[in-house]
């Protein structure tokens, strides 16, 4: 490459993360939503060309030699089996044992798996008490537009149907452990893309709301989930840790009858006489599944999720190798957000040449998605000494929000936070994520990128704003902003993928199915396993859906289950 091409390419992928402390200290900033650093996007073994020049199988399509009993110490009987301990998990425990089953859950972990907090559902009782009324129909009709109609639409409306329920008996298992729960509102309002208040998040009294730096305690799911094992434990359900399932138990074309766990030589068999449920999350830390189902994936800066690298696809791949399939439409989806980087905000957004490249008034995920079809993935966001005051205008006048733009823990009714941003804006200028500069000529310097591009740009863009009309990518005049007063800010954008959208086949039964779409008895799914119920992107329309599903499907999963019927237990709300 000569040094013109280098100078136009700026600085490369591994230089712009490096620059912005994710090294060796990792994601530490994401709190307890990380605990793994950006890992390197190269393709695994599986499903390469082989010496022939022939694609050989990917790893999991080799089915494995069923365990023998001599290497079974253990025998454990239950109506109910749940492999995972987190979310969707515990709910469908709960609900399980609620039915009247005895339930077990094993997890490979040492402990439970929580992370974020944002969790959807409609017409809960607190959206009761706040007097929000929204059109649920057209939510979910939005929706299927945004997946182009390619998901099981029934699993939306049963969603929709259950959801409220499901929150409320939650919050009624909460609160009287002294944990609140709040409605998010922060949420994203545009004239073309506008998110929906139906984000709960549960905090405990005195908790700091802040989110400095990606930092929280006593809020979200890391409170939520031990809280909920807690009531589970008072109910009767056995968990055992440190205990990888490893192999479901099927005869042929029978139903699932249990699993085996553990580690070779000292396996304990777990009999479910009303089902297995897949709790066991999705797949994002799997390189070779990503390649397969979702390869733009492998392209993101980071990769975040705690318990650290653990969502590997394990459940999955066991249900696949008794006959389970994956879900109809591919490539998956992803949360893919900028969670490693600074706050993108609606300010001009420039790549490695210094060049705008996007209306910036969109949602995170449209810009960690976008950002990596740019030269090198790289992206800064740019604004001057004014633009936090001028964040907080627009997203307490209801003009923007949204995930890195309105705040993570931003309660309902209280606005944004301006004191905490600017603590946030301190600690990324210390590690790197944020540059700062008295000119635009060095603030170019500093981002590394061709300085008379970028002046030419800024100047550019301080014209769409007197002129009030951004006849370039037609963002909103609200939204433009002028960069005039120093000092400048120059943010890196670091796209950042945190669960897989795509998983196992299943419908409103909540089984897995097989190629045929025909229900495997006995094997159940539910959480970030399963499928059909994400197409093409992640929906951000609703904020928390991920969550959301976890506790209303984990629920109805273990009362199906337990082998009780769902509309006898969880009352269904009008669409």
């Amino acid at each position: 490459m000569s040094s013109e091409d280098s100078i136009k390419k700026g600085l490369s992928r591994r230089e712009f993360i490096k620059g912005s402390a994710l090294g060796a200290a990792g994601l530490a900033a994401a709190g307890y939503l990380g605990g793994c650093a950006p890992q390197e996007s190269t393709p695994s073994e599986g499903g390469s060309p082989d010496s022939a020049g022939t694609a050989s199988k990917w790893s999991w399509e080799t089915k494995p030699e069923p365990i023998p009993a001599s290497e079974i110490k253990n025998t454990v009987d239950k109506d109910v089996v749940v492999i995972g301990a987190g979310l969707a998990g515990m709910c469908a425990s709960l609900g399980a044992v609620e039915a009247g089953a005895s339930v077990v859950v094993i997890e490979k972990n040492d402990t439970w798996a929580a992370r974020g907090g944002h969790i959807a559902a409609f017409d809960s009782k607190l959206q009761k008490q706040l007097g929000i009324k929204l059109n649920y129909r057209q939510i979910i009709r939005d929706w299927v537009a945004w997946a182009q109609g390619r998901i099981d639409e029934d699993l939306l409306w049963l969603f929709g149907h259950k959801s409220g329920a499901c929150m409320d008996w939650v919050i009624d298992m909460m609160q009287p452990r002294g944990y609140n729960v709040t409605l998010w509102e922060g949420y994203y309002r545009g004239p073309d893309y506008t998110e929906y208040p139906v984000t709960h998040f549960f905090y405990e009294e005195g908790a700091d709301l802040s989110y400095v730096y990606g930092n929280s305690t006593k809020i979200g799911n890391v409170v939520l989930v031990p809280t909920l094992e807690a009531i589970a434990k008072e109910k009767g359900v056995r968990f055992d840790y440190s205990t990888p399932a490893v192999q479901l138990i099927r005869e042929g074309n029978g139903p699932v009858t249990g699993v085996i766990a553990g580690t070779k030589g000292n396996y304990t068999q777990y009999n479910a006489k009303g089902g297995v449920i897949i709790a066991t999350g999705d797949y994002a830390s799997n390189n070779e599944m990503k390649e397969r189902f979702a390869p733009f994936t492998l392209k993101a800066d980071a990769q975040i999720y705690f318990p650290n690298k653990c969502n590997t696809g394990d459940g999955l791949i066991m249900a696949m190798q008794v006959g389970g399939a994956m879900q109809k439409h591919e490539p998956h989806a992803a949360v893919i957000h900028l969670e490693a980087g600074a706050a993108s905000y609606g300010f001009l957004h420039v790549n490695a040449l210094g060049q705008r490249f996007k209306n910036e008034d969109v949602n995170t995920q449209s810009k960690s998605c976008t950002k990596e079809l740019e030269p090198d993935g790289i992206a800064w966001t740019i604004y001057d000494a004014d633009g936090l005051n001028q964040v907080k205008q627009q997203v307490d006048a209801g003009l923007a929000g949204g995930l890195f733009y309105g705040q993570m823990w931003q309660p309902y009714g209280q606005g944004w936070n301006l004191e905490v941003e600017k603590k946030t804006l301190e600690q990324h200028i210390k590690d790197g994520k944020v540059v700062v500069a008295d000119t635009i000529e060095e603030l170019a310097q500093k981002m590394g990128v061709p300085v008379d591009n970028f002046v030419a740009t800024v100047k550019r863009y301080n014209e769409l704003y007197e002129m009030q009309d951004d006849v370039d990518y037609g963002k909103r005049k609200e939204l433009l902003t002028p960069i005039v007063k120093p000092p400048f800010y120059a943010g890196k954008l670091l796209s950042t993928l945190l669960t897989m959208c795509g998983g196992l086949r299943t419908d409103t039964s909540l089984k897995v199915l097989d190629e045929n779409d025909q229900p495997i008895e006995g094997l159940y799914v539910a959480g970030a396993a399963q499928g059909e119920f994400f197409a093409n992107d992640y929906p951000t329309i609703c904020p928390g859906i991920g969550h959301g599903r976890c506790i209303t499907f984990g629920r109805m999963a273990g009362i199906k289950a337990a082998g009780k019927n769902v509309d006898d237990i969880i009352p269904s709300i009008y669409i």
